[in-house]
């Protein structure tokens, strides 16, 4: 038995949590690295891995044993570039996928940024779907917004949180009127965050700490920031939108800002990524120009928003706001 091989093949189906992935990672075919993995159980004489014919997960001795393989193979990798030398700048194509929920918003003019710095590489954004371990078998890494952590086994890290503000049109308050207190919500028409487990509890931070309050009548539900957005702005409802969407709207006027004296509960921004960042120059640079970029513009996010919210009085009075809603009446 090949032991090395056998770590190798082993790590990257706990990676991945599949042996066809893996093997596509690996230049091997399938059948080699279910081999290895086998020889590398009898060796043990323990299983690391349960196999159904719909997923792959760690067993609680391959849960131990697996952050021992991920530190050979990192020492080996470290060996191995100090050996040589490499220097090299990062190249090829970076493979980024994206989920609905993520706000693209800054996305170009990272990607342009970082492109910059290393002008070699390109890039290919694809939209994927719910469900981490399929959403990485055909990418680098992922971006995702999420109010629930990645699942155990990913290789992640955080780079912040997107803050959400409760928004509706105009056309619709002045319909319906404008909610006073987080009670009146249940009386309104509501859009709500799909896929997320917050779904149909809305959680906020306001005057009074957090405070949770249970949707009335959900007109609509999606994880797609652009049907959020539009369908606020036609009237549909009330609902949240992530904050450099909902100032974007805010300073055109095609939205008004409801209970702006609370907060939505943030969503985290998480990325993922497909192997060990010291395996890979470009997913490594990529995480840690995130690290530092991503994180500078949600805090210039908020920073532009709190100018908004000391204008809007908390007590309805006669304001611009109000005013706006009244052109509707």
């Amino acid at each position: 038995m090949d032991m090395l091989q056998a770590i190798r093949a082993f790590a990257q189906v706990a990676s991945v949590g599949s042996f066809t992935t893996a093997a596509q990672k690996l230049d091997l075919v399938t059948s080699q690295v279910s081999r290895a993995v086998a020889d590398l159980e009898t060796h043990l004489n323990v299983r690391l891995l349960n196999r159904t014919t719909r997923r792959v997960a760690l067993t609680e001795a391959g849960e131990r044993y697996l952050p021992h393989c991920e530190v050979i193979l990192k020492h080996l990798a470290e060996a191995e570039a100090e050996a040589l030398g490499l220097s090299a700048e990062p190249s090829g194509t970076l493979r980024i996928g994206v989920t609905a929920s993520f706000d693209r918003y800054h996305l170009p003019g990272l990607i342009s940024s970082y492109l910059e710095q290393f002008p070699q590489l390109s890039v290919s954004v694809r939209l994927v779907q719910p469900g981490q371990e399929a959403m990485l078998g055909n990418h680098d890494v992922l971006l995702l917004c999420s109010s629930d952590p990645p699942e155990p086994g990913v290789s992640s890290e955080c780079l912040g949180a997107v803050s959400l503000i409760l928004c509706a049109s105009p056309v619709y308050l002045a319909r319906y009127g404008l909610p006073q207190t987080l009670y009146d919500l249940k009386q309104h028409r509501c859009i709500d965050l799909a896929g997320d487990l917050s779904a149909g509890q809305w959680i906020f931070d306001g005057p009074f700490g957090h405070e949770a309050c249970s949707v009335g009548h959900t007109a609509l539900q999606s994880d797609l920031c652009d049907v959020l957005n539009d369908s606020i702005q036609a009237g549909l409802g009330i609902g949240p939108l992530p904050v450099r969407i909902g100032l974007q709207q805010l300073r055109a006027g095609s939205v008004v800002r409801v209970l702006p004296d609370y907060r939505m509960k943030a969503r985290n921004v998480y990325v993922l990524y497909s192997s060990p960042l010291h395996l890979d120059r470009k997913i490594r640079t990529w995480v840690e120009f995130l690290r530092e970029a991503l994180p500078q513009r949600l805090a210039r996010d908020e920073a532009a928003l709190a100018p908004l919210a000391a204008a809007l009085p908390s007590d309805g009075g006669d304001d611009t706001q109000s005013r706006g809603i009244q052109d509707h009446l």
